[in-house]
């Protein structure tokens, strides 16, 4: 909308000029100018001298403030942008202090059209590298690197540009790599000195973290993404504990961490993910206003301090249905939505005193074929007992070998719900 706005405003003037060879409007008055009779002011349509001897009108663009033309630049596409600027001095202005800049293949133009990974891989390094070079390096808000190739000179290339961009005006900072095995290593020194005060998004792939130094500046840091990132528990450990403005934390396939300790002194914390991070046997949260949080793995140990803030949790690791039952109650005694994805269960779901007096949404979904032959899959209807206030049960089953006796059997009484009245339920 922003680029078909401009063009208009473009285009206006030669509409004019051919309306003009037309004869549908008079020509300029002798003195060569547009003249406003109500103000006095002068137009933005000038004289020039045309290639014929005579006179011409040429537009020099509208009349709007810098910081509206470059708002408008910045909304722009970057190659829309970069093309602006090529045509017009207040767009190139705004174009060396662009405060957003996000390179991938499609906001670059790179197609394959037959050519070879290592040629896209020149292409995008050359390109960005000519674009950072034209950027002044002041204004700079978000950077975003989305790799769509790779060589072995990426690493210089990508050293540089971090180097150019991480000041104390960055505020966000995206780099995904293109593939598992670019062994890159973030320069996590570059946040030193209060380069990285600024920064409060930071999200990276596909790299590793093999130092903590410059992580003590990022005090400002609400939202870290980590995916496929080697750091140890150490390492985020030192990360976690200098981020006390963290808001979200989301770990995705991290496969050097075994343990994850959220410390008590992010007060802000209200989100954390810890996702397909196969070596972690240990998730300890005790930061105290977490409200909701997404956990995957296996033979995952889940250790909570009773909070009365959580109130969605999703859990897909081993024997899921079992800790829902017996520690959830009591650790989090206001949930009110619980999602359990589980595909190894050793027992039954167990009888537990514990209510879940606030739940209201609840999807439990059996998976995969490892699950005792004993195990009765109806038995998860004591959480129909379980949860009072409880508005939607789900149940799914998807499992390869069932025993005919784990869903036809004798009712035992791990089926039999007593006879409480659920008004709230839609089910």
């Amino acid at each position: 909308m922003v680029l078909l706005a401009w063009n208009r405003l473009v285009s206006f003037p030669r509409q004019r000029q051919r309306r003009r060879r037309r004869g549908q409007i008079r020509p300029p008055p002798p003195n060569g100018l547009v003249s406003s009779v109500a103000n006095g002011k002068r137009s933005n349509h000038e004289d020039d001298d045309s290639p014929q001897g005579g006179k011409r009108m040429r537009y020099s663009g509208p009349d709007l403030p810098e910081d509206v033309m470059g708002h408008i630049h910045s909304l722009m596409p970057l190659q829309d942008a970069a093309r602006a600027a090529s045509v017009s001095h207040a767009f190139l202005c705004s174009w060396r202090s662009r405060p957003n800049i996000a390179f991938s293949s499609s906001s670059l133009g790179l197609t394959e059209n037959g050519r070879g990974e290592n040629k896209i891989a020149s292409d995008f390094n050359s390109r960005v590298d000519h674009i950072l070079k034209k950027h002044s390096g002041f204004g700079l808000r978000t950077l975003e690197i989305e790799f769509c190739g790779y060589k072995a000179n990426t690493h210089c290339y990508l050293n540089s540009w971090l180097e150019f961009a991480v000041t104390p005006e960055l505020e966000e900072l995206t780099l995904m790599l293109p593939l598992k095995k670019a062994k890159y290593c973030f320069p996590s020194s570059l946040f030193s000195n209060g380069r990285g005060n600024s920064i409060r998004h930071l999200n990276i792939s596909w790299c590793a973290f093999s130092t903590t130094v410059g992580l003590d500046s990022l005090k400002n840091l609400t939202n870290v993404t980590l995916r496929d990132v080697r750091i140890t528990e150490d390492e985020l450990g030192c990360l976690l504990s200098n981020s006390s403005a963290l808001e979200q934390l989301n770990l995705i396939y991290c496969s050097k961490i075994t343990c994850v300790k959220i410390p008590c002194l992010l007060k802000r914390l209200s989100c954390f993910n810890v996702l397909e991070c196969d070596k972690v046997r240990l998730i300890e949260n005790k930061a105290p206003n977490v409200s909701c949080f997404d956990i995957s793995g296996g033979q995952v140990q889940v250790s909570l301090a009773e909070s009365l803030q959580v109130k969605h949790i999703v859990l897909r690791i081993d024997s899921a249905i079992s800790y829902a039952c017996v520690k959830l109650p009591s650790a989090v005694p206001n949930l009110e939505n619980l999602s359990i994805f589980s595909s190894r269960e050793a027992v039954s779901t167990p009888l537990s005193p514990s209510k879940f007096l606030h739940l209201k949404f609840l999807c439990i979904h059996l998976l995969g074929a490892a699950f005792s032959p004993a195990y009765d899959c109806f038995s998860v209807v004591y959480f129909l007992d379980a949860a009072p206030s409880l508005e939607t049960f789900v149940l799914g089953v998807s499992q390869l070998r069932m025993q005919h006796d784990s869903i036809v059997g004798d009712p035992s009484p791990l089926r039999q719900v007593e006879g409480r009245c659920h008004s709230h339920s839609r089910m």
